[in-house]
């Protein structure tokens, strides 16, 4: 398949972080909190409980600890312009009119004419991973789309500015027209640290290529995004230090009288 595929042209996250002081802090936690364990923390933003609204250009919405933006990748789009909606998935058909939305139990949300969303946390300075999401292509009644009809580019931005993208190609529409597919990332972005995440369809063609932002015609429902995050274990109570402290300097204290002891006896 040919993909004339480039990085998003979204403003990038900003950051006041600086690599040398990510690396300096790495390298401290890594010799005084060896033996605190970490894990990850998932949230789910499912889109239940917003109501059902049309997604304008630069709008924001705010669900489980993100911001949710919308946006339109053409350099003249103004406030206002249709870039999406929320979707009741139990009423889709009247909602989404001549597309073909896919059925669901649960609200979602809806990007068309090449809208693209942006995903960040509400926490300054936070960052998080991606676990897994549920994706739909969104096309028309009217064209016969191939059979692979797009595919979802999720490109995540570091706090240096770098920048890493994964594919995810779109289900084939069914009986039922297009249907929603579960996703899992791999685990470059479920252990990520991303300031930021942009989520944007490719279309492709009966001959195999593909393109985004210059047709019009990328279009994708969302749902279920599972976020991950790092969450540090809880640090020692004093008292605990203490003990650590006691033990270490016992050690050390039986390392030393071994020491003299050996010195005191006669050689053979």
């Amino acid at each position: 398949m040919k993909r004339s595929s480039f990085p998003t042209d979204a403003p990038r996250a900003a950051s006041s972080l600086r690599l040398t002081q990510l690396v300096r802090a790495t390298i401290l936690a890594g010799l005084t909190m060896a033996v605190l364990p970490s894990a990850h923390a998932d949230v789910t933003i499912d889109f239940n409980g917003l109501p059902p609204v049309t997604l304008t250009h630069n709008d924001a919405i705010v669900s489980q600890g993100f911001n949710l933006g919308a946006y339109s990748p053409d350099p003249d789009a103004q406030a206002g312009d249709a870039v999406g909606a929320i979707i009741d998935g139990t009423d889709s058909a009247a909602s989404c009119g001549f597309l073909q939305c896919p059925a669901s139990n649960s609200t979602y949300a809806t990007f068309i004419n090449d809208g693209y969303l942006e995903l960040t946390s509400t926490t300054p300075g936070a960052t998080f991973g991606l676990k897994s999401f549920d994706a739909s292509f969104l096309g028309s009644n009217a064209y016969d789309y191939p059979a692979t009809p797009g595919f979802l580019r999720v490109q995540g931005f570091n706090a240096d500015n770098s920048t890493v993208w994964e594919d995810y190609a779109f289900y084939a529409p069914g009986s039922e027209g297009f249907e929603f597919g579960s996703y899992n990332s791999s685990p470059l972005f479920s252990n990520a640290q991303f300031t930021s995440l942009y989520f944007f369809a490719f279309v492709c063609d009966a001959s195999g290529d593909c393109s985004a932002f210059s047709t019009g015609l990328g279009q994708f429902a969302i749902d279920n995004i599972t976020t991950t995050s790092l969450v540090a274990a809880p640090v020692p109570e004093p008292s605990t230090w203490l003990m650590m402290g006691a033990g270490l300097l016992g050690v050390a204290g039986a390392a030393r009288r071994r020491k003299q002891a050996q010195a005191s006896t006669p050689a053979v």
